[in-house]
């Protein structure tokens, strides 16, 4: 249900606290659903004991940090070993293991199994480490399953959300396709012209990812570098790390260096760049949804339109979208415009909470749990406004790229 827009501030970090982590709530004392007009002031608020501040703080998110290249790493050495031993053992042969060209030829002939394998192991560290460092910490909720479910954010994303996520892809897909490539070009010219910059080109996604489309089935390929990513990266990012520098700094500070130690894990700096201002668009989506799913299953579809787009471009010559071709301006244009539309959509029409007597309810720092108490789950209403210019930046993205299409097309004939 659509209800007007309601005074959510931003609760401001506070040190005073003692209690369970993240739990309990604030409200304003005066705010009757029908004579809401602004925000309250700090004074208006019930006074409530405040929870200790959710963690993580910015030193144990650097740890965090550190920990998903050292899962990566060994999960790869792990994989990577297991194809070694199954290789030696089917042919009884173990000279090549002395072999460097050999192990590299048997590497990028497993790279499927290794990636898959990696990807695999990383998912299941993830889900025992953010398991334990969401349930333990003790809260209002009894059941350790309960403090996760709420902690992760357990509302589902309403129809609204859904349709625009899901209409939002291809755009979103394309701005950062188009960053990667101008970034990308310059860091070759830097790298060119100015001598001891590393060369990372060989750890570029992208070439990771063309590499995988001729070893994988298309279905192999979609789990591999969408459904594992998305889950183990959206439990890290959004799950845990933001979830406590939201809490300390507020959502525009915490999203933004959230969503930079998110860009960081990706190593290449193309790659790195073009990829924040997806991490901002999938926090903000996170928090306005009060649900984990919700940024789940948009990077999984950012990440599974890439890898269809790479394998059916193998297979058919699909060049249209490719993050290596320059687009015409008017779809880059409108695929930014529909893309900020997007992000300013979720947050305008997120998720609240009202209590039985009228009550605004938010937690006591801007998170994504949900009242202990009886309350009623209110879907903001954006401005017409804001709705007609996402409906219309969606459609001009689409015409255009239509448009762009066809007359390819025609000139291909």
């Amino acid at each position: 249900m659509s209800v007007p827009e309601s005074p959510s501030p931003d609760p401001e970090p506070n040190l005073d606290v003692q209690r369970a982590e993240g739990s309990g709530g604030w409200c304003p004392d005066d705010s009757a659903a029908g004579e809401i007009s602004g925000p309250s002031p700090v004074s208006s608020r019930v006074a409530v004991q405040r929870p200790l501040i959710p963690g993580p703080g910015p030193f144990e998110s650097i740890a965090w940090l550190l920990g998903v290249f050292l899962v990566h790493l060994v999960a790869v050495l792990f994989a990577f070993i297991v194809v070694v031993l199954i290789a030696a053992g089917t042919s009884g042969n173990t000279a090549f293991l002395k072999d460097p060209a050999a192990m590299n030829q048997l590497m990028q002939q497993n790279l499927g199994v290794v990636t898959g394998g990696e990807q695999f192991l990383f998912v299941l560290a993830v889900l025992l480490a953010v398991g334990l460092r969401l349930a333990c910490p003790p809260g209002t909720l009894a059941s350790p399953w309960d403090r996760l479910l709420n902690r992760l954010g357990r509302v589902g994303p309403g129809a609204s959300h859904l349709a625009v996520l899901v209409a939002v892809v291809v755009p979103v897909s394309l701005a950062c396709g188009q960053l990667f490539l101008v970034v990308d070009r310059a860091w070759r010219h830097l790298v060119e012209s100015i001598p001891g910059l590393p060369e990372v080109q060989s750890v570029q996604e992208v070439n990771v990812i063309g590499a995988l489309a001729e070893d994988l089935s298309l279905g192999g390929l979609v789990f591999v570098l969408a459904v594992l990513p998305a889950i183990g990266e959206e439990l890290v990012f959004r799950g845990v790390i933001g979830r406590g520098l939201v809490a300390r700094f507020g959502v525009v500070p915490g999203v933004l260096v959230t969503s930079m130690l998110f860009a960081l894990v990706h190593v290449h700096p193309a790659h790195a760049l073009s990829v924040f201002p997806l991490g901002v668009l999938l926090h903000v989506l996170y928090l306005s949804s009060r649900s984990i799913l919700a940024p789940i299953l948009l990077h999984f579809l950012i990440n599974g339109w890439a890898a269809v787009v790479t394998k059916l471009g193998e297979q058919m010559g699909l060049g249209t979208l490719e993050a290596t071709q320059v687009v015409p301006w008017p779809v880059l244009l409108t695929a930014v415009m529909a893309s900020v539309c997007a992000l300013v959509f979720f947050w305008r029409s997120r998720i609240e909470f009202q209590l039985a007597d009228g009550r605004w309810w938010w937690p006591a720092y801007r998170s994504v749990e949900c009242p202990h108490e009886a309350a009623t789950t209110r879907r903001l209403s954006p401005p017409r406004s804001l709705v007609a210019a996402v409906c219309m930046s969606l459609l001009a993205f689409y015409l255009t790229v239509g448009l762009e299409m066809s007359r390819q097309v025609v000139e291909g004939q």
